[in-house]
């Protein structure tokens, strides 16, 4: 783990909060707090990739039976920096176990809100490996809690295979999904096809080759995780202007699409 925020970027020139003043603020309101055992900072500052673009993800391991105390002090603290301009609780139970708060600050530049999680002590999956998420940088950890969780690859892996499979079959399948939308003049139908079951899955199979890791990360972090030749080809056929051009890049993306799967299957 990594010690201390990175974070470079200050106040833009037309907001008054900045993102480190953010941090700051919910480091402030969690730290004390005997039932807030850790706090730590994934997302783009776990991965290196800081920039004014940013946003902040802030994550807390609390006792068990304490989460919503401290969303409670979390959402006080931060109402005294700023009041917030819109905020999100994921109803319970999530996704993935934790408690989870999205929130944009009216003084804060949009682009740095808050993804704010609290996990229990008993969560074991705080998404930690190394390979997936990232470096955490540790604010706190008062009973060295936040480790490097071991990468269980041949399960990764063999959800990867399975996946696979079901692309072998859906991609020719869904393809007609949007052929018939581009024949029947419907652009916004067209487009949303497009991406959904053209674009998505060409990305998708060349993670499994290229970053198997992250196969699922969808278009993020394409700069690093491809070879600078499918990025560039990633990149041009995402923006088609008509309808025409829709089914243009259909084609040459299925064409990337079959040469890809040969790779893997051979």
């Amino acid at each position: 783990m990594t010690t201390g925020s990175q974070t470079q970027n200050t106040a833009s020139p037309a907001y008054r909060v900045s993102r480190d003043q953010i941090i700051q603020a919910l480091t402030r309101a969690t730290e004390p707090l005997d039932y807030v055992l850790a706090g730590y900072l994934g997302g783009s500052d776990a991965t290196g990739r800081t920039d004014e673009y940013s946003d902040v993800d802030y994550q807390v391991i609390v006792e068990d039976d304490r989460v919503e105390d401290v969303f409670e002090v979390v959402l006080r603290e931060l109402a005294a920096l700023s009041p917030a301009s819109h905020q999100y609780r994921l109803p319970e139970p999530t996704w993935h176990g934790c408690s989870q708060v999205f929130l944009s600050l009216a003084d804060a530049d949009p682009a740095h809100f808050i993804d704010f999680v609290a996990m229990k002590r008993s969560h074991t999956d705080r998404f930690l490996e190394e390979e997936r998420h990232g470096v955490a940088i540790v604010l706190f950890d008062k009973e060295g809690l936040v480790t490097v969780d071991p990468f269980d690859r041949e399960t990764h892996l063999e959800k990867m295979r399975t996946r696979l499979s079901v692309l072998r079959e859906t991609f020719p399948l869904f393809q007609t999904l949007v052929t018939r939308a581009v024949r029947r003049g419907f652009p916004a139908e067209a487009a949303a096809a497009y991406r959904s079951h053209t674009l998505h899955p060409l990305i998708e199979l060349l993670r499994m080759k290229h970053c198997p890791d992250r196969y699922d990360f969808g278009p993020r972090y394409l700069d690093r995780d491809l070879p600078p030749e499918w990025r560039d080809a990633i990149d041009a056929l995402a923006l088609p202007t008509d309808l025409e051009e829709i089914e243009t890049f259909r084609t040459k993306a299925e064409a990337h699409f079959a040469e890809v799967l040969r790779t893997l299957d051979a």
